[in-house]
C-alpha cells in the first residue's frame, strides 16, 4: 500500500507542476532512459538535456496556445509488481479564452531510489474521433504533443540513434 500511496502523491505533485508549466519540477520527475509515443511516433531518450530542452519548448508553445492551468482525473492505474506502474490521466486544460482542452496521457513509471519516476509517456488522440465525453460546449479534444510536434518539428531536439 505504501507504493500505491506514493503513486497518488507523486501525481498530485506532478499535476501541480504540469498545471504551472514548471519545466524544472516536471522534468525532475523523469528518469532515463525515457520513451515518448506520440501518435505512434516513438522516441527513445537516453540523455536528460535534450529531453529538458524539448519540454521547455513544448511548455512555451502550450502557453502561447492559451494553456493557463490543468487538472486531471485518473482514468486507470495499474501497479505491475512492486517496481512498475502504468497510469492514464485525463487532463482538462483551462485556456486563456475560458475554453478547455481535454486530453488523455498514459504514463509508465519505475520505482527508483524509493520514489516513483516517469520513464515514458504515450499520447495517442485523434481529436476528430475523440470518444471522450465533453463536459460542455466550451471543451474540445486536443492532442497537445501531436499538435506541438507538427508546429515545432524543426525546433524540437531529437536524440540521435546510435
Amino acid at each position: 500500500m505504501v507504493r500505491q500511496e506514493a503513486l497518488n502523491e507523486f501525481f498530485e505533485q506532478f499535476g501541480l507542476a504540469y498545471s504551472a508549466l514548471d519545466v524544472d519540477n516536471v522534468t525532475s520527475m523523469f528518469v532515463m532512459p525515457f520513451t515518448t509515443n506520440v501518435q505512434g511516433d516513438i522516441t527513445n531518450w537516453t540523455e536528460f538535456d535534450p529531453l529538458y530542452q524539448t519540454t521547455q519548448i513544448l511548455f512555451d508553445w502550450y502557453y502561447r496556445q492559451g494553456f493557463r492551468s490543468a487538472r486531471y482525473t485518473v482514468v486507470e492505474q495499474l501497479l505491475l509488481g512492486s517496481e512498475h506502474a502504468v497510469v492514464q490521466l485525463r487532463w482538462k486544460v483551462a485556456r486563456e479564452d475560458s475554453h478547455y482542452w481535454i486530453h488523455d496521457t498514459s504514463y509508465q513509471l519505475r520505482w527508483v531510489n524509493d520514489e516513483w519516476k516517469i520513464c515514458g509517456l504515450m499520447q495517442i488522440t485523434d481529436p476528430s474521433k475523440a470518444e471522450m465525453i465533453m463536459p460542455d460546449e466550451r471543451s474540445e479534444a486536443w492532442s497537445p504533443l501531436a499538435m506541438a510536434e507538427a508546429a515545432l518539428a524543426d525546433e524540437i531536439p531529437r536524440p540521435v540513434e546510435k
